[in-house]
């Protein structure tokens, strides 16, 4: 089916009761040219029934692109980013109980925070392709600018795209997601 494999592996300590529990989520994802397929294991065991589906837009747009689920007392969220800088090789986060594992962000804080990155990115290309544009136009005239101003133009399209983008991530996630939530983490890394 596919032309490749990917695998993203989480393992977080959380309290369970008494007592810490560690819990290993993996999702193995086989892409292929036009679509992917995702097998979710917790803990080694694969879960039969999952929702979740591709959707290269989300949670920005439409629906699909994260799972979610209970277990143990503790909600757990996988979501495809689809504002991650390495969407091929990665691209999904886990949220236990509304905060990122890999970063400790809640939701709402990351998306934002993914949302700026990709506005000032954006702010950079339009810039810059402003700034070839005007070069191009004032210091070069003729047929050898032609080809040099429809790559400013296209940088400045691709500015304003992202733009648009990051400010949507912004917007939507401008509220927390989930209520207010204490959890207490313990590190697998502690010595």
């Amino acid at each position: 089916m596919g032309c490749r494999k990917s695998t993203c592996t989480w393992a977080q300590n959380l309290k369970v009761g008494a007592e810490y529990r560690q819990y290993t989520v993996q999702l193995v994802r086989q892409i292929g040219c036009f679509c992917e397929e995702y097998r979710i294991y917790v803990n080694g065991e694969e879960m039969e029934q999952h929702g979740l589906k591709y959707n290269p837009c989300a949670p920005l747009c439409c629906a699909g692109g994260e799972f979610e689920w209970q277990q143990d007392g503790h909600s757990f969220m996988l979501m495809y980013n689809s504002l991650s800088w390495t969407n091929f090789s990665g691209g999904f986060r886990l949220f236990i109980d509304g905060i990122d594992v890999n970063t400790g962000r809640e939701l709402s804080a990351f998306w934002r925070r993914r949302g700026w990155q990709i506005v000032f990115a954006g702010l950079m290309c339009l810039l810059i392709g402003i700034a070839l544009a005007l070069t191009y136009y004032y210091a070069l005239s003729g047929r050898e600018s032609y080809s040099l101003d429809y790559f400013a133009y296209f940088m400045i399209s691709a500015g304003l795209f992202d733009i648009l983008w990051g400010l949507i991530a912004v917007i939507k996630y401008r509220k927390p997601h989930h209520p207010s939530v204490t959890v207490e983490y313990k590190s697998s890394n502690a010595v």
